[in-house]
């Protein structure tokens, strides 16, 4: 069971999608009413196919530049648009093919911001003509629940924390430890308490996956799961909540409702998480039910699925991490 676990592994770990702290990035920064400086950034990836912004109908750009920064490619315009943005749609195609997501962010000149996330090919964004306190709230509330589902990394970390615990009681603290870590690590970075630090995020992001697989896979480690290390989980979640942090920082704050934003922004990674982990109890719960040998075969396809694509990331990501270095040099 165990070599047709890694055999399995060895075949589908290229092609799993992880994402990066942020995914592609469509930035729309108003230099007045009616002129903006647009920036496309999406990963470089060879093989691949890149997704394409599309613009308003109604606006016009002039010649695009091109330069490479680090590992992505971005592109640079001149919008110009009669207007305004106010009603106007903005689409990105081809995210279905290339397995991606991409951010949406908009600063008007009046001072108004905008974030979305956007998940599938020709899902479109409208700029509203206003925006309430409200409506920030609905709008990174959101945003928070779809980027911790899309993020695979925190989801295998936070399958490893259901494993850990052996009762309810030891799943609460562990995840209540977690979810304090990050909130800390959110919102100091957001409000510029302390300073972002993106570039060795994703690395020590994949090393408390691989940490949390290796615990699991020792049978002693496993047996006396009741010894559940909170501190550390809420170290680690103080590691996660700077990823988080890269990921608002690249979406934006409306500054008129920062704090509004901010919390909602946390609170819909918490009902994300919350909503994950249910949705896994219950399955293994059920399949527990259907057979009794069911349990172990899918806690250890778990355990060997999180050690192995925590190899690989942690190799991918160090590498990553190298390469920019010596570019920067």
């Amino acid at each position: 069971m165990k070599r047709l676990l890694i055999l399995v592994l060895a075949f589908v770990a290229a092609p799993v999608f992880a994402h990066k702290l942020a995914p592609s990035l469509l930035d729309v920064e108003g230099q007045t009413a009616n002129q903006f400086a647009v920036m496309w950034r999406t990963p470089a990836v060879s093989g691949s196919i890149s997704p394409e912004p599309i613009f308003p109908p109604s606006c016009s750009l002039d010649v695009r530049q091109q330069q490479a920064v680090g590992t992505s490619m971005e592109w640079h315009w001149l919008m110009k648009c009669p207007d305004g943005l106010e009603g106007e749609t903005f689409k990105v195609m081809g995210l279905t093919a290339s397995r991606t997501a991409a951010l949406l962010k908009i600063d008007l000149a009046d001072g108004r911001s905008y974030s979305q996330l956007l998940r599938r090919d020709g899902q479109a964004y409208t700029v509203p003509r206003e925006a309430g306190t409200m409506a920030v709230v609905w709008q990174y509330f959101v945003l928070g629940i779809e980027h911790i589902l899309i993020g695979v990394d925190h989801l295998l970390f936070v399958t490893g924390l259901l494993l850990l615990a052996a009762t309810w009681k030891q799943l609460l603290v562990t995840v209540t430890a977690f979810t304090v870590g990050h909130s800390i690590t959110l919102a100091c970075v957001s409000l510029g308490v302390i300073p972002e630090v993106a570039s060795w995020v994703e690395l020590a992001i994949a090393a408390t996956i691989l940490y949390l697989a290796l615990e699991l896979s020792y049978k002693r480690m496993a047996q006396h799961s009741g010894r559940v290390r909170w501190p550390v989980i809420a170290l680690f979640g103080l590691i996660h909540g700077l990823g988080f942090a890269s990921v608002l920082d690249e979406l934006g704050l409306p500054q008129n409702d920062l704090m509004a934003g901010l919390v909602a922004f946390n609170i819909g990674i918490e009902v994300g998480q919350l909503l994950f982990v249910a949705t896994l109890a219950l399955l293994i719960a059920a399949l527990g039910r259907l057979s009794p040998q069911a349990g172990p075969v899918v806690r250890s396809a778990a355990v060997y699925g999180m050690g192995g694509m925590a190899v690989f990331w942690c190799l991918d990501r160090a590498e990553g991490l190298l390469l920019s270095s010596f570019y920067f040099f």
